[in-house]
């Protein structure tokens, strides 16, 4: 670790630091007042996972999205309108 990362980690410590609060943001949970190096790295590591697979899923959505062509936009379309009218009906339809 770099000198940056060190001095990240220190005020990660601090239970009031904002990078504190935004990493408890970013994992839905706070650490312990105490928490180690080890548990403040285990919560920066599972947030940056969590930040790439979204990453991962949102360009692979924008991907699939542009490979779109005006037949697959008018099938998908059509077939919102079906299942909403199948839901409509009780889901009778087969």
């Amino acid at each position: 670790m770099g000198p940056e990362d060190v001095a990240t980690l220190e005020r990660m410590h601090a239970p009031a630091s904002p990078e504190r609060q935004a990493l408890a943001q970013l994992t839905g949970q706070e650490l312990d007042a105490d928490a180690s190096d080890a548990e403040v790295l285990a919560a920066l590591v599972h947030a940056g996972r969590e930040a790439v697979t979204q990453q991962v899923a949102a360009t692979g959505y924008a991907a699939w999205a542009a490979e779109m062509d005006d037949e697959d936009r008018a099938y998908r379309t059509a077939r919102r309108g079906w299942d909403r009218d199948s839901e409509a009906d009780g889901g009778t339809r087969a």
